[in-house]
């Protein structure tokens, strides 16, 4: 039988006095478990009426020093993504009302009652982090994240491109909505796009450095001529190296809101930034782009043993692989 590895905390003389007499800590702590199971489910009482408050973990933090440490963990230690970490405190602030108290405080039973509640995957994902990756137990672990059924993706074609396009209102969008269409890149990247991060010269954009943001681009990609002409109109030299080009013009929100406002003005199906980068990575198919180089544009680590080990994935190869596709989104509109 494999073992389970688990951490207890224990006070540091009870430890002291422990080792000094020789005793199997690990063992102990085991059989004196299995005597509180056996002695909990032979009496059919809930742990701290058979045992005392004593039996759970206390928390030896307040719940606002929970979350602010959470906090703390999600954006520097894991070095999540914004929207990331702020969807995992919207449900660790969610848990914390639901429970009224500290998280430590529940057992798997209130956990239950928490997901009939809240049983978005989000909300499940979010329980997972907290109770595994975060204090380190398995309470959570039992809950699984609901999968979906693949859904078709619809997307627009050229000519519907170019009708969306001609309706942004602004010079900056129609930037930024070229950019999301002819790189792959995700609505934060754009938005979080500096000036140092592209090469003019190459029409390269290469991923922040230090990744300071928790932006998930793992490799370098490409933006075509019309876009390389768009960012020429707004005049991105104005910018300081690492002020986010289009940061002062509008929020991430308001980027999807005016595309998407544009398409029902065109009479196109609803288009958003992610419907970009999958018509990026549809079109670059078509265009005859292997699938490999394809996720190395959109930022996606590889998963196979041939992308992983046996393809380059140098700034020369994917450049050669980008021109080699001729992407174009407001040229003839042939599909």
């Amino acid at each position: 039988m494999t073992k389970k590895r688990t951490n207890v905390t224990l006070d540091p003389q009870v430890y002291q006095r422990a080792k000094s007499q020789g005793v199997n800590i690990s063992q102990v702590t085991e059989k004196a478990l299995q005597a509180y199971i056996d002695k909990l489910e032979g009496e059919g009482g809930s742990l701290e009426e058979i045992f005392g408050s004593s039996a759970r973990e206390v928390p030896d933090q307040s719940v606002e020093e929970f979350l602010e440490d959470f906090r703390q963990s999600c954006r520097v230690d894991w070095n999540l993504a914004e929207s990331t970490t702020n969807r995992r405190m919207s449900s660790a602030k969610k848990l914390v009302d639901f429970l009224d108290g500290h998280p430590l405080q529940a057992d798997k039973a209130k956990l239950r009652e928490f997901i009939q509640d809240f049983g978005t995957s989000h909300a499940i994902k979010s329980l997972r982090v907290i109770y595994g990756r975060y204090f380190d137990t398995d309470l959570a672990d039992d809950f699984k994240v609901p999968t979906s059924s693949p859904t078709p993706k619809e997307v627009p074609d050229k000519s519907e491109l170019k009708e969306i396009h001609d309706q942004l209102e602004t010079p900056k969008l129609g930037a930024a909505f070229l950019l999301l269409a002819s790189s792959g890149l995700r609505r934060g990247e754009v938005m979080e796009l500096s000036r140092s991060q592209l090469k003019r010269k190459t029409r390269a954009i290469y991923p922040p450095k230090g990744n300071e943001r928790g932006i998930k681009r793992q490799w370098v990609t490409y933006y075509n001529e019309e876009a390389d002409r768009a960012l020429e109109e707004i005049d991105i030299e104005e910018k300081s190296p690492r002020e986010p080009i289009f940061a002062d013009a509008f929020c991430p929100q308001t980027l999807t809101a005016k595309i998407g406002e544009a398409s029902e003005q065109a009479g196109t199906l609803r288009v958003t930034p992610q419907t970009l980068r999958v018509w990026f990575a549809d079109e670059m198919s078509r265009l005859g782009v292997s699938d490999r180089y394809i996720d190395a544009f959109c930022g996606r680590t590889p998963k196979s043993v041939l992308a992983k080990h046996y393809t380059d994935f140098s700034p020369r190869r994917l450049k050669e692989a980008y021109e080699e596709a001729g992407l174009e989104i407001l040229g003839s509109g042939d599909t």
